[in-house]
């Protein structure tokens, strides 16, 4: 009851002065977007589980002020050039609990560097070591997420998402 009044409080206070303008709809399991109208504006207010606050972002010539916890998903310029030579190798299993093997239908000299990023970009886990034809990686560190594992050799690639169970 307290929630539903905070935000029909918040709703009306948002209409009833010129605090923010809303740029974004978010339509899923976990949360729900409403429009509203108010005069000649527009309004978007958002929830997400977990959180009943107006989500939005107001620009004006010198500042832009963004508020609640969803934000615009980060915008990838340029993910460099396409690997026109990638290298031939199955990882598995896929999804995993601990350890992933890695098996490679060619032969590879050299270093073999691995890197495993989470989905927002950021390295969780580095490791290089000596080619060889299979390779084991213990990875029950992990949480149970979603990865994106960029194996490189010779300037060469290979990549592939993997699930941790």
């Amino acid at each position: 009851m307290k929630r539903s009044i905070l935000i029909v409080i918040l709703i009306i206070a948002t209409t009833s002065t010129w605090s923010q303008e809303l740029v974004r709809s978010t339509v899923g399991v976990s949360g729900a977007s409403s429009t509203v109208q108010s005069g000649n504006k527009t309004y978007v207010v958002q929830q997400s589980v977990g959180q009943s606050s107006v989500i939005g972002l107001y620009a004006s010539d010198n500042y832009a002020l963004r508020q609640g916890f969803i934000q615009p998903p980060i915008r990838i310029l340029s993910v460099g050039s396409e690997n026109k030579n990638p290298i031939d190798a199955v990882i598995f299993p896929n999804p995993f609990a601990s350890d992933v093997r890695i098996v490679f239908n060619e032969s590879l000299e050299g270093k073999v560097e691995i890197t495993i990023y989470d989905m927002l970009g950021r390295v969780v886990h580095t490791r290089a070591m000596a080619a060889s034809k299979e390779i084991n990686l213990e990875l029950s560190f992990l949480s149970s997420a979603q990865y994106v594992l960029l194996l490189t050799s010779n300037n060469r690639e290979f990549k592939a998402n993997i699930l941790k169970e």
